[in-house]
């Protein structure tokens, strides 16, 4: 993942769109407590800004560099994943392919701790007058369509998905 790059092209969309104080800041850790214990999301991006609606957006951004398939919908509560380390991209192209178009989950394994549980907490510890987003950035495209209306606070996908169907909600 070329981090660096997918940071420049945020900047340029927002930048393209005339949103306002537009502001980066180094990751650092999300710490929030949740069932009387401190948890930590590591290295969140927080990219802040001023849209054309004169509302503030922060997007927290989390960059999951894991070699797994996940199928995470940002709407449910249980979260599944297969690793593809050994898989080429043939393979995993094919799996995508598989899991996508069926409703199954057979094959895949269910999340001990889903991946919807910690950003939800996070995101109820942050600053309830303005708009926060969770997204977690995944290698690999989603196995799961993801909800984009400007009423989703979470969103888990590769970044074409991202930078395309769900930040320009937000412009």
């Amino acid at each position: 993942m070329d981090i660096k790059n997918m940071l420049k092209s945020i900047y340029k969309l927002l930048s393209e769109s005339e949103c306002d104080q537009i502001e980066f800041y180094e990751p650092q850790e999300g710490i929030f407590r949740a069932k009387n214990e401190t948890r930590i999301i590591n290295d969140v991006y927080k990219i802040s800004y001023i849209n054309n609606n004169y509302k503030t957006i922060n997007f927290f951004i989390v960059f999951n560099k894991n070699e797994f398939l996940y199928k995470v919908d940002n709407k449910k509560t249980k979260s599944w994943e297969i690793d593809v380390t050994n898989k080429d991209s043939r393979e995993i192209e094919d799996l995508i392919d598989f899991y996508s178009t069926k409703e199954s989950n057979m094959g895949l394994t269910m999340m001990k701790n889903s991946m919807q549980s910690n950003p939800i907490r996070f995101i109820d510890s942050l600053d309830e007058n303005e708009i926060n987003i969770y997204v977690e950035i995944l290698k690999y495209e989603n196995l799961v369509e993801q909800s984009t209306t400007i009423a989703d606070y979470m969103y888990f996908n590769n970044f074409k998905k991202f930078l395309s169907e769900f930040l320009p909600l937000f412009l």
